[in-house]
């Protein structure tokens, strides 16, 4: 049987009505048996419920009375019903006790007397089984508040169409005369019911929550101690608060205590509050069981511990909760048949859904879908619909008799891998801020006082990794460890240790074979298997694959890559068991990535330069590793590489020079093979090529300056063309770009490194291979056509200024392109500003009287900052005087210039003869626009 929604007003009187049936009957009766008779709508109903004499809305505060009496005895389902159904009511008593107000006694009659059935149902509709609004998740009061004003206007607008637009009322006032009794309605009940307290937010606010304590107490309602299959699922989800936050035995090799859940769980924040509130607002809604609550963090943001503690928070007399980790279920069976063996896992076969779900027909029945993400990565089928599964799952339940609410957690980065349900809230976890982190650390030293105190300021040092709960414990354990003497690292070096330290710990806990080394290459493999996959996880086959072809040792029948903090298993059942692996921060796998490179590019240097006998670099591996992507996509990853590098010895630095210049010159004779079978990437000849040599270009450029004629000496420009053009051919678009925003040729034709935002691709290009005649026209084309320029940096401003003054001297552009904002930079000689200075004039003089004022004044005060050591004639300053009066005297007052400026203003300003204006004018030409902007191309 369909279950009565409690969002409609015909839904709710029937579940309020249910304890008061003479209540119920005497409102039936007045608005013409519309809630207990056979469905025959007439416009009665809504004169009853505006008549003025008020017995509807009298009865219905009635109703609402009790109502607030049988809350204080009433918990769980019936509760949630309760409370949602007052809501309802007092939403539509405002409405129209409002609207009944503006209706005339003829406008009555007309309802009931003058009007077909038809068009008198459809308002009755509109009115009885249409949802009322209702806080949600993702609004509380102030939003409900404003949904119920429109609620109102639609209302409002259906009754008017009734009278074909004749009914007069004063939209602005019934407005807010609707909010005013909707809101001291509610304040009023507020006061006896929690839940509306928790949708107001109006609930104490602290500055540190400890394991949902808070959402425990808001949510906790009269009601028996469950017993049987409920009271053992309880005792197993409440039993999670006793654990350490961390399931291990050794203290991680120095006697570490880890602290209880609900000792060290602190509540997160999101974008829209405290997540406890967010979720005690959920589960009182009538949202919770339609739409499931998708609940979005970073690895080791603490999603599942979060789920851990919400299971055993929220109250057993009212919620019925299994908290479902999709990595231990079967990823590709039914939503229902996943929580059944979630259940049965959790509960030794104690325990089954639909045996769970008969006894707790009294409660609200939750659950908790941890990990869809893993699910995602697991699953060969297509799971994209996997959040309108949960919709059908709810809506199956709920005509069951048996309604669920539903919360799903997922990683940030996956979820647009999935189709999200119109309405279904999303919460997404932010870090952890100062006050969170130093409140964690206190904990931290409370129960672990035989350790070495972690200090809260060296943690903040490293914000990026503080601010994630499983990353800041890796912190503290580190920091509490008397070996690790040393705190004022580089990140470079920290990560060394970090990681040195956590792979010696993996190794004597497991007591195996398995050598630190092994450890580290089996980690770094899996961060460059991700990178050049160009994602952020790896599946335990794809590693096993790369670890095999780069002849590195594999494990059988345990995780490849251990137990560490920093990495994320991702496991869920296919079938079997399929794990993926992810670092729960990026900069781990961009650290691991340089280590790696940066070993094998010194093992290569040394075997070629630095042993008994010289000999050409074997580079079999390194081509391996490096002929996929360009590394220098990311900003972190070659700082990585340069503190790496930082650390070498002389003589390791020359050899790996020579290598590089090696490797980088003979690159196209290179067979674009290798006795590695290590292929993360589809084949590709030139794509290998052309990567290959780009990272190694990226490399040699981090020792120090090159040029290209010690590469080529005989045909330098050539050749580093023509690794440009193989580079736009076999990269990447999207790694191309990278290369153009990183690396350019510098004036002395030599690679340099630059960091800006993408601009202009061809401009660019040309740039970087040191095409300046096209570089030239490109930039002359944009600005003439599309009237666009492109940004400079500071080694390319006189191209830059070169471009839009040519425009400026056609006489085009001044109104669509204005580049008076743009500063010189002090980096350009005064040879090459003096020409831009006189160009600048020259410009002024022949166009300024065609500009308008503001565009003029704008134009003089950047040309005034101009340094020069050139002649200019006073004559251009007075033609833009003649033309824009008080230019001159509004100049003068401007503290900005820079000589010879001022005097030339001074003179101009007292020049009276201007017989030799004309001639000035006339002494431009075609070629002296020409001179100009080859004078200022000077380098």
């Amino acid at each position: 049987m369909r279950r009565e929604p409690a969002i409609t007003f015909k839904g709710a009187l029937r579940i309020l009505g249910r304890d008061e049936p003479a209540a119920l009957k005497a409102i039936d009766a007045v608005l013409g048996g519309v809630i207990l008779g056979s469905g025959l709508w007439s416009v009665t109903g809504l004169f009853g419920l505006v008549d003025q004499k008020k017995e509807a809305t009298g009865l219905l505060g009635q109703l609402l009375r009790a109502t607030t009496g049988r809350l204080t005895r009433t918990g769980g389902l019936s509760r949630y019903q309760l409370v949602i159904s007052a809501h309802t009511v007092l939403v539509v008593s405002a409405v129209f006790d409002t609207l009944g107000r503006e209706f005339t006694d003829r406008e009555k009659l007309a309802l009931i007397t003058d009007s077909p059935v038809q068009a008198g149902g459809s308002v009755v509709r509109g009115l009885y089984e249409a949802e009322v609004p209702c806080p949600s998740a993702e609004h509380g009061f102030t939003r409900t508040a404003d949904l119920v004003q429109q609620w109102a206007l639609t209302t409002m607008q259906q009754v008017r169409d009734f009278f074909d637009g004749d009914l007069d009322v004063n939209k602005l006032s019934f407005l807010r005369a609707v909010t005013d009794r909707y809101r001291s309605d509610y304040l009023a009940f507020a006061e006896q019911v929690p839940e509306f307290k928790v949708w107001a937010d109006l609930t104490e606010h602290s500055a540190t929550q400890h394991a949902l304590h808070r959402l425990e107490t808001l949510l906790t309602a009269p009601g028996a101690r469950p017993q049987d299959l409920r009271g053992r699922l309880a005792n197993v989800n409440r039993a999670e608060l006793d654990r350490p936050v961390v399931d291990v035995d050794d203290g991680f090799g120095i006697d570490a205590v880890f602290p209880r859940v609900s000792e060290i769980f602190l509540t997160p924040d999101s974008k829209t509050g405290p997540v406890d509130l967010i979720l005690a607002r959920h589960f009182t809604t009538a949202d919770a069981t339609r739409v499931p609550l998708l609940l979005l963090g970073n690895p080791g943001s603490g999603k599942s511990l979060l789920m851990k503690v919400l299971a055993a928070r929220l109250p057993d007399t009212t919620y019925t909760v299994v908290r479902v980790p999709l990595r231990r279920v079967e990823a590709d069976d039914p939503i229902a048949a996943q929580v059944d063996q979630a259940l049965r896992l959790s509960t030794n076969g104690s325990v089954t859904w639909n045996a769970l779900s008969d006894q707790c027909d009294d409660t609200i029945r939750v659950v908790l879908l941890d990990g869809l993400d893993e699910l995602l990565q697991a699953t060969a089928t297509d799971r994209r619909n996997y959040l309108h599964d949960v919709v059908r799952f709810q809506e199956t339940e709920a005509a069951l008799g048996r309604p669920v609410a539903v919360v799903v957690t997922s990683r940030t980065l996956v979820i647009n891998r999935v189709r999200t349900p119109d309405g279904c809230p999303v919460v997404e976890l932010l870090p952890f801020d100062r006050h969170q982190i130093t409140e964690w650390i206190r904990i931290w030293n409370e129960v672990n006082g035989s350790l070495r105190p972690v200090d809260p300021d060296t943690v903040l040092e490293q914000w990026d990794l503080a601010r994630e709960p499983l990353l800041l414990l890796m912190l503290c354990l580190y920091l509490a460890d008397p070996a690790n003497a040393t705190t004022d690292l580089s990140q470079a070096i920290l990560y060394e240790r970090l990681l040195d330290s956590y792979a010696r710990r993996e190794v004597a806990r497991k007591r195996h074979d398995d050598s630190v080394r092994s450890q580290l290459v089996r980690l770094s493999i899996a961060a460059l298997g991700m990178f050049n996959r160009g994602r952020q996880w790896i599946t335990e086959d794809d590693l096993t694959t790369d670890l095999t072809a780069l002849r590195e040792p594999t494990t059988r029948g345990e995780r490849l890559l251990g137990e560490f903090f920093f990495v994320y298993a991702n496991e869920a059942v296919a079938g079997s068991v399929h794990r993926s692996y992810e670092f729960l921060h990026a900069t781990f796998a961009e650290y691991l990535v340089a280590a790696r490179v940066t070993e094998v590019l010194r093992d290569v240097a040394e075997g070629a330069f630095l042993r008994r006998h010289e000999h050409d670099p074997e580079d079999d591996l390194l081509f391996s590793l490096l002929s996929h992507r360009y590394l220098g996509g990311q900003d972190s990853l070659i700082r990585f590489l340069d503190m790496r590098m930082a650390t070498w010895s002389g003589p390791e630095l020359t050899a790996a020079r020579k290598t590089l210049d090696l490797l980088i010159s003979g690159h196209r004779q290179r067979q674009a093979t290798s006795r590695y079978g290590y292929q993360p990437t589809p084949p590709d000849t030139i794509r290998a090529l052309a990567a290959y040599s780009v990272n190694l270009l990226l490399l040699r450029m981090l020792f120090g300056p090159l040029r290209l004629f010690d590469l080529w000496p005989s045909r330098s420009l050539g050749a580093w063309r023509a690794m440009v053009s193989a580079w736009e051919s076999g990269l990447d678009p999207k790694d191309f770009s990278a290369v153009l925003t990183t690396i350019t040729l510098g004036q002395d034709r030599g690679p340099v490194f630059v960091s800006r935002p993408v601009r202009d691709r061809y401009i660019d290009l040309a740039r970087l291979r040191g095409e300046l005649a096209l570089e030239q026209r490109q930039r002359f084309g944009r600005a003439l056509l599309d009237f666009t320029n492109h940004a400079p940096l500071d080694n390319d401003w006189p191209d830059f200024a070169a471009s839009w003054l040519g425009l400026l001297s056609t006489g085009c552009g001044t109104s669509r392109l204005d580049f008076t904002d743009a500063r010189v930079p002090d980096s350009v000689p005064v040879k090459v500003t003096s020409a831009l200075a006189n160009h600048a004039y020259t410009v002024f003089a022949v166009h300024s009287p065609k500009w308008s004022y503001d565009h003029v004044l704008r134009y003089a005060k950047w040309m005034v900052r101009l340094r020069t050591d050139t002649t200019l004639s006073p004559h251009a300053l007075r033609v833009a005087e003649t033309a824009h009066a008080g230019l001159l005297t509004e100049l003068a007052g401007w503290k900005r210039m820079v000589d010879p400026w001022p005097a030339l203003l001074d003179t101009a300003q007292r020049l009276e003869d201007q017989s030799d204006v004309a001639e000035y004018l006339a002494s431009f030409s075609a070629d002296t626009w020409t001179a100009l902007l080859e004078a200022i191309n000077v380098r």
